[in-house]
């Protein structure tokens, strides 16, 4: 029989993030959900079966402080995480010849220093549960990014800042993987397409729960096995 896991999801009131943990639900795991969002959050956690939720907590993954308390929250209420999944992050459009500070700052904050913070807070939890940490990144990566340079910065940062934990993790037994989604039909996803000037057809991406279903099958593998990154886009033209 399945032996059923504890799941920490980040970002998890709309989009990939609650596919996520809908997902692991379905499978039979137990959530632990994080949004910044109080009615949001509330929201999302009413779509899991109360046996499969083991809390919920408001942060602000740019905030230092709000970091903190959320380890204190998981470190006393937790005895071990068999899976991390990082799913929370901003975006955010760079205006050519801008020297504006504050939004690439925010992005920062959010995308890569958030993540890291939490998840080297969480390495004992982690190591406890022989666990793995996966990192929802982002298709820029291997694509232009035009309009979006200060994002597209940050994802380079959370793929570094991927390669370099995992090499400290596995030493601890703990698993790290990166998920690369092209376009998924995701609230974010409808925004840029508004800001492009394009028709916003979800039937032509990605859905979040197929991304959903991979992140799943990577926590299904053997604890001997790592797949280190996985890339994902749509075979239908859009």
């Amino acid at each position: 029989m399945r032996a059923s896991k504890l799941v920490i999801v980040t970002g998890a009131t709309s989009g990939i993030g609650a596919a996520v943990a809908q997902a692991f639900a379905a499978a039979g795991d137990r959530l632990f959900l994080i949004g910044r969002n109080e009615r949001r959050l509330a929201s999302a956690a009413g779509r899991i079966p109360t046996r499969r939720l083991a809390g919920t907590a408001i942060a602000d993954l740019g905030s230092v402080a709000d970091i903190r308390r959320l380890l204190s929250v998981l470190s006393s209420e937790l005895t071990r995480v068999h899976v991390l999944v990082h799913a929370a992050g901003e975006y955010a459009w760079t205006k050519a010849g801008s020297v504006e500070t504050e939004t690439f700052d925010l992005l920062f904050n959010v995308n890569v220093r958030g993540p890291y913070l939490l998840t080297q807070g969480l390495m004992r939890l982690l190591q406890r549960g022989r666990g793995q940490v996966i990192f929802l990144n982002s298709s820029i990566v291997q694509g232009r990014g035009e309009g979006a340079a200060a994002f597209k910065a940050t994802q380079h940062a959370v793929q570094g800042l991927t390669d370099s934990l995992r090499h400290d993790f596995n030493r601890r037994g703990i698993r790290v993987s990166s998920v690369f989604p092209g376009r998924t039909a995701t609230p974010r996803m409808r925004r840029i397409y508004v800001r492009e000037g394009r028709r916003y057809s979800p039937r032509l991406l990605l859905r979040a729960r197929d991304v959903a279903r991979l992140v799943v099958a990577l926590s299904e593998l053997s604890a001997r096995v790592e797949v280190t990154n996985v890339q994902l886009r749509s075979l239908t033209p859009y």
